[in-house]
Formats: C-alpha cells, sequence, structure tokens
C-alpha cells in the first residue's frame, strides 16, 4: 500500500489541472467586458460636464473617454477571436470603432482649441 505523502503531489497535480481546465477563456466574459466599459464611459468618463447649461469639454476629459472607449474596444475583439462572432458583435465592433475615431478627431480639435491664443 503506497503510502500517503507519494499520493499528495500526484493528487495535487490533478486537482491543479482540473482548475486550470475550468479557468479557459471565455469570449462571452469578453464580451460583457467590453459592453460594461461602454457603458460606463457613457455614464460617467464620456458625458460631458455642464456648468450653467451648456457642456464643458476639455482634453482630459476626451481623453479619459477616449481611453475608455479603446479598452472596451479591445474586449469586444478578443470576444471575437474567441468565438463571439456574429452580426450583433460585429456591428457592435464597427460603431466602437467610429466612435473611436470621432474621439481621436475631436481630442486634435479640442487640443488646438485650448492652445489657441
Amino acid at each position: 500500500m503506497p503510502s500517503s505523502r507519494l499520493l499528495s503531489p500526484a493528487w495535487a497535480l490533478l486537482v491543479a489541472l482540473a482548475v486550470a481546465g475550468g479557468c479557459k477563456e471565455n469570449g462571452n466574459d469578453y464580451l460583457t467586458e467590453g459592453l460594461r466599459l461602454l457603458g460606463e464611459a457613457e455614464r460617467g468618463d464620456c458625458k460631458p460636464n455642464v456648468r450653467g447649461g451648456q457642456a464643458m469639454i476639455d482634453t482630459t476629459k476626451v481623453s479619459q473617454c477616449l481611453a475608455k472607449t479603446k479598452d472596451a474596444l479591445e474586449q469586444l475583439h478578443k470576444a471575437r477571436e474567441l468565438g463571439v462572432d456574429n452580426k450583433e458583435t460585429n456591428d457592435l465592433i464597427a460603431k466602437t470603432e467610429a466612435e473611436v475615431a470621432k474621439l481621436e478627431s475631436m481630442l486634435q480639435i479640442v487640443g488646438r482649441m485650448q492652445h489657441e491664443p
């Protein structure tokens, strides 16, 4: 009868393999995270500051919005790579890519306006 000391490393290896196998990347998790980041951006980083009834925007605000939107886009791309490849996901990625391009352009314009005398 083998000693329990010899079974412990084998048992630990089996448990480790079982746990590692259960931690497989899941495209739906990335999709969920991308959607969460987009919602967070819309409610926070991309929401303009309103003072005196006017929306105030500056490079810091646009940069924060752009960063959060890019983070979301990265998650959406990862979701598609992992098999969440359907019309809705592809449309969302295209829309988010267009938003990133718009924000990059806006950042340049706002930056120039802030630095003009």
